[in-house]
């Protein structure tokens, strides 16, 4: 039985495997181009689930399809990695700038984009879940730091509605509305991965646990998420102020737009009045 469900395992994963980058790769290496989403697999393999509340899991392509934003995934069956030159030849696959961690004999190099593994068969599923989970906590924070990154400057300018709210300012309303709501936006995002990247640690400890720890370390990924709330907090306590500058203005200038009907009103019911004294006068 035991078999029977590693070759149905094994049948999936080169089913989704993609053709090997140039030859000497060991026999059983498959190379996988993996999305993350949210829709069902349904017949392609799903390398891993993400934790909650992400609500998404990382599936591999069929080898028909191609999407640009796909993470490669190389997985290398091999009982020695440093043998024979291959975590070197890993590497060059990774590209420069690849970072590597050894654990227990297994090895694990990633770079912008691609990601390989380097281990006994048995193990390579578990760890292309790790490496598949933690691009994605990267890609993510590496998108909400660059969206922060570009509207900082917008914020040094939305610093003055947040003190004093006038009519220059409200013809900028729109704008600052949607800067808001992307502010917004990010916090969510960085809510839903808060949970999922710091989750204590997994007992009793196995290979693709500790890896998974290890790979957060190196990628620094918990001192990135504080620093990135400490700026959103920057950015919500001035749109923020900015709102209740703004919905200020629009009730006071609502108040005085009734206080100078009632004063119309008031003004022609007078010389309404006063037309009709004038008028009896007359008679």
């Amino acid at each position: 039985m035991v078999e029977m469900k590693s070759s149905h395992s094994a049948a999936r994963r080169h089913a989704t495997s993609h053709e090997l980058p140039g030859p000497g790769w060991p026999a059983g290496t498959v190379l996988s181009r993996v999305i993350f989403t949210a829709e069902p697999a349904g017949e392609r393999r799903i390398v891993a689930e993400l934790p909650a509340p992400l609500a998404k899991r990382a599936i591999a392509l069929p080898p028909e399809c191609h999407d640009p934003a796909a993470l490669e995934v190389m997985a290398i069956p091999c009982e020695e990695p440093e043998a024979g030159g291959l975590t070197d030849a890993a590497r060059n696959w990774v590209g420069s700038g690849s970072q590597t961690v050894t654990f227990q004999g297994a090895i694990l190099i990633w770079g912008n984009g691609r990601s390989a593994a380097l281990a006994a068969a048995g193990r390579l599923p578990a760890l292309e879940a790790v490496l598949a989970e933690v691009a994605f906590f990267e890609s993510d924070l590496q998108g909400i730091e660059h969206q922060l990154a570009e509207i900082w400057p917008e914020l040094e300018k939305d610093a003055g509605p947040a003190f004093e709210f006038d009519e220059r300012f409200n013809r900028l309303r729109p704008k600052l509305e949607a800067r808001f709501a992307q502010v917004m936006s990010l916090r969510a995002r960085v809510t839903r991965l808060l949970p999922a990247v710091l989750t204590p640690h997994v007992y009793p400890p196995t290979l693709a646990s500790q890896v998974n720890e290890r790979l957060r370390e190196r990628l620094r990924l918990r001192h990135r998420l504080e620093m990135i709330q400490d700026q959103l907090e920057v950015f919500e306590r001035v749109y923020d102020t900015c709102a209740e500058r703004a919905s200020d203005y629009r009730a006071n200038r609502r108040g005085h737009t009734l206080e100078m009907l009632i004063i119309v009103i008031l003004v022609a019911q007078l010389m309404l009045a006063l037309f009709e004294i004038l008028t009896r006068a007359k008679v």
